[in-house]
Formats: C-alpha cells, sequence, structure tokens
C-alpha cells in the first residue's frame, strides 16, 4: 500500500495507523470531573495536534471516588474498576480523604495515581501530587503573610480534619520560627452549625487578636455558615485563609474581605494563553473565569500527555518513568515562574511559585501578591 493525498479522501498511511492502533486508556477517578472535561480533554488534543502524542487516548470516568462524600471501599472499587479496565493511569482522588485511602492501593496495583490532594500522607512510589495546596506550604506562606503585614498575636479555627491536625502541626512550628503566638484556637466540624460557629468566633474575639486564621477546609463557607457567623458578631478582623480560599469557584461572596491561598495569578503569561486558546476552542470562558481550577485540570492533564510522550514503554511502569522525566514543564497554574518536574523521588510536581495570595472585595476575585521572604530568613 503507498500513502495517499488525503485531500482525495482516501486514508494515508499515517492515518490508518492511527486508527489500526488501540487507544491509550487513562482514568479519571471523581465527581469533579464532569465540570472540568472539556479543560483535560484540550490538554490531549492540543498533544495530538502538535504530534506529542502518536496514538489515540480514551477516557474512562469513575465518579465515585470515596471519602469524604462516599466511602473508603466505595473509592477503592471504583479505582480498582478503572485499573482493570486497562489504564494506564488514573487521575483524581483530590480530596485529602479519598488520597489518602488510595495511596496503599495504587502503590500495590502499581498503577500512577495524579492527585491535586495536598497531605503529606498520599506518596509513594505511584503515587503523585499536583497540589491544590499543600499541608506544609501553605502554613509557611500564611505565617510569613502575618509577620510581614504586622499581625504578632492570633486566633485560629482548626477544623478537625485528616488535613486539619496537618495544617495545625505546620502552623505551630511556623509560628515559633517567625515569632507569631496563638493567643487562642478554637476547632469546628462539617456539621458546626451558625449559632454555635458565632459562640466560637466570639470566644476568639474576646482575645484581642491582630488578625484571625482559618485552617482547614471550606465547606463551612461555601455553606455560607462563616460570612453569616461574622456578620452577626459585627467582627471583621484581618484574616487569613489555607486554599479552601479557592472554593470560591462555587461563588466569590462567601470569601469576601479574606486573603487566601491562590493559584490564578495574572502575572502568569501561561494562564493568559491557556484562556485564549480555550476560548477559541470552545467560544466561551471557562466556569466561573477567573478561578484557578481549569488551569489546574489542564495542567493536570498536560503532565500525562508529557508523561506518556517520556514514557519507555506504553504500561503503567513506563507512565509512572515519563512522569518522573519531566523537566521545567511550564504550569498555568501559579505564579510565572511555576513549571512542573518529576524524579524517582520526588513526586510534588509543582515547583516554583505555585501557591501565591488572593483575596475577595466587592464580590471580585483580585490577584494579592507573590511570596516575599521576611529578613528572619
Amino acid at each position: 500500500m503507498t500513502e495517499s493525498d488525503s485531500s482525495t479522501g482516501e486514508r494515508t498511511l499515517a492515518e490508518e495507523r492511527w486508527l489500526r492502533l488501540q487507544p491509550t486508556r487513562i482514568g479519571w477517578l471523581g465527581l469533579e470531573w464532569k465540570h472540568f472535561e472539556r479543560e483535560i480533554r484540550m490538554a490531549f488534543e492540543e498533544g495530538v495536534e502538535r504530534g506529542v502524542l502518536d496514538r489515540r487516548y480514551e477516557f474512562v470516568f469513575e465518579e465515585d471516588a470515596g471519602l469524604p462524600q462516599s466511602t473508603a471501599q466505595a473509592g477503592v472499587e471504583a479505582f480498582s474498576r478503572l485499573v482493570d479496565a486497562g489504564c494506564l493511569g488514573v487521575v483524581g482522588a483530590n480530596y485529602t480523604d479519598s488520597a489518602i485511602a488510595l495511596a496503599e492501593h495504587a502503590n500495590t496495583r502499581r498503577v500512577p495515581l495524579i492527585s491535586m490532594c495536598g497531605t503529606d500522607q498520599f506518596h509513594g512510589e505511584y503515587c503523585f501530587r499536583v497540589g491544590n495546596g499543600d499541608v506544609g506550604d501553605e502554613p509557611a506562606l500564611i505565617v510569613n503573610w502575618l509577620k510581614r503585614n504586622g499581625h504578632r498575636r492570633v486566633a485560629v479555627v482548626s477544623p478537625w480534619s485528616p488535613i486539619g491536625e496537618e495544617y495545625f502541626r505546620y502552623f505551630r512550628q511556623e509560628c515559633r520560627r517567625l515569632g507569631v503566638t496563638i493567643a487562642a484556637a478554637q476547632s469546628v466540624t462539617a456539621s458546626t452549625s451558625v449559632p454555635e460557629l458565632v459562640a466560637k468566633f466570639e470566644e476568639l474575639r474576646e482575645v484581642k487578636p491582630d488578625a484571625l486564621v482559618w485552617l482547614g477546609y471550606g465547606g463551612l463557607f461555601v455553606s455560607r455558615a462563616v460570612p453569616q457567623a461574622l456578620e452577626q458578631l459585627g467582627w471583621d478582623p484581618p484574616r487569613i485563609v489555607t486554599t479552601a480560599f479557592m472554593q470560591y469557584i462555587w461563588g466569590f461572596e462567601p470569601f469576601e474581605g479574606w486573603v487566601g491561598m491562590d493559584q490564578w495569578c495574572p502575572e502568569n503569561p501561561r494562564m493568559h494563553t491557556f484562556h485564549r486558546r480555550f476560548v477559541a476552542r470552545y467560544g466561551e470562558d471557562p466556569a466561573m473565569w477567573p478561578n484557578a481550577i481549569p488551569g489546574l485540570a489542564y495542567d493536570m492533564a498536560a503532565i500525562v500527555v508529557e508523561g506518556l510522550h517520556r514514557a519507555p514503554i506504553l504500561t503503567p511502569e513506563g507512565l509512572k518513568q515519563g512522569i518522573e522525566r519531566i523537566r521545567f514543564m511550564p504550569a498555568v497554574t501559579g505564579g510565572p515562574n511555576t513549571h512542573i518536574a518529576g524524579g524517582p523521588y520526588d513526586h510534588q510536581l509543582f515547583k516554583g511559585d505555585w501557591l501565591h495570595y488572593g483575596t475577595v472585595r466587592n464580590g471580585r476575585l483580585e490577584f494579592a501578591g507573590l511570596f516575599e521572604p521576611t529578613d528572619d530568613y
């Protein structure tokens, strides 16, 4: 068979080969992917268009990633179905709880699991983190912000959760290092009511802190409990929150007046080019734009594309090695110096200024600056 001119309607040899080869399967684990399917498909389609991918791809979706919405067993079963379906890698299990529960299974099944979780408890030979935050990095940035803004005596809300305990341990460590005092602390849960929250805030206000710090999940922001409690109490302190801040994707209003850990940065030129390409492809902005999560979803998919390109063989082990071989891959997520790189013992893939500060003013997201070191280092 000779290569034919595709303009005649006949397939070329390259097109015949493309259609003949079985597609590479990638699994997507979690309910959130139905909101960001365009972003992840865009990364793969661009990979095909640029010649980075020379084989068709197929996505397999499982919505139930397990905890916290479902059960750990349900998440394990969903992950196993993706592996049994022949997926070379799985992207998801993005909540801390689900990632912790699945880490040992990814390592046992020897299939890469790429998660945006931020916990230190997600690690191993087949566990890769593309963090939507990090339990150690965020407290370091929060205490840095407190110190630079003259807030030396603070009140803390530490939600009871797997990640809350990690956050508080690192926060206390950084406060000790930079000379910031924890004047009072209160614990909450996902079911804490507005009256209970008012009472806890009132006790914190009584110690007359310089600022209020929230260390943990953002469910009580999304439910409007936090802004309602502060409003009822009439308390408007300087305040800062973890990457729970990025729950603004469901609405900016609950975070009015808060500084938070963010990953959407207008100083990152890669973010602007991503936005332009997305609009050109789909004719509209990503959901709730501007916000960090569409770019993060794209970066996670692009990591798989680049990992497949670098894989010595198209197996789960090959994909793992391919991801470990990525170096200085520019990222949509984070500040202008954010890049993606791995290594055999380095599976925290974001490098550089990948976390920074944002705030919400008058119902709008605003960039609030990159990390700046204090004189203490």
